[in-house]
């Protein structure tokens, strides 16, 4: 529903069901941190079955991709009789071949695929080149809503997170109720003297104090959600 209101989704999953990936525009394949394929989702086995990995009939492709970079799929088998016996390399700790990741590295490096995405990054770093020096007011981060409304909304999110998580706050309750009883217990039957005025400041300043260092958790609440948020 978000992407259809034209929002951009990045989904990073691992071995997601078919329902899900044939919902993907653009698909990444990466492992130890290499990419092995970048570009359309619908066209990515057609992609491997252009370098000799076929998906076997009912497969899901999610599946078949990470059999292919593991190299324990049947298409890497037949792939490896077709074309002879081929060095499998050191496996990783994540059960990957690396042999395999390098070979498909290699062979993305060397796909259109990789050239057009090549080209076009090409293209948005000179359009960034060409362009004049920016002031220090355009290098200053600008939002499209004002201070107040970005605290409505941080706000609400953060009083929804507590609805939703009552325990959190059914403690805060408890220790605020047990404190109460505590410092009404110390200072029950205060008398109207000169040590009794005494007394009321001490209880005071214990209370103010107490509501004070208590509220400095929540500024904790608002830099994470703000990090977040930008």
């Amino acid at each position: 529903r978000l992407s259809r209101r034209g929002r951009t989704i990045i989904f990073s999953i691992h071995q997601p069901r078919y329902s899900i990936f044939k919902l993907f525009d653009s698909l990444t394949l990466l492992a130890s941190g290499k990419v092995l394929y970048h570009g359309p989702a619908k066209h990515a086995l057609e992609y491997f079955s252009s370098i000799g990995y076929e998906c076997e009939p009912f497969n899901n492709p999610a599946d078949f991709f990470l059999d292919v970079i593991n190299g324990d799929s049947t298409a890497v088998a037949a792939s490896k009789e077709d074309h002879g016996p081929v060095n499998t390399g050191k496996v990783t700790e994540d059960n990957v071949d690396s042999s395999v990741v390098d070979v498909l590295h290699q062979k993305y490096l060397s796909s259109s695929l990789y050239q057009s995405t090549k080209e076009a990054l090409g293209k948005v770093e000179l359009r960034r080149g060409s362009k004049q020096r920016l002031s220090k007011q355009e290098h200053e981060i600008t939002y499209a809503n004002g201070f107040f409304t970005q605290l409505y909304w941080v706000s609400k999110r953060s009083l929804k997170n507590l609805i939703r998580n009552p325990q959190a706050s059914i403690a805060q309750i408890a220790v605020t109720v047990i404190l109460a009883l505590v410092v009404g217990a110390i200072f029950f039957g205060v008398k109207l003297d000169r040590s009794g005025i005494q007394n009321r400041v001490g209880s005071l300043f214990f209370v103010t104090t107490n509501q004070c260092f208590s509220s400095v958790s929540a500024i904790e609440l608002f830099i994470r959600d703000k990090k977040l948020f930008v």
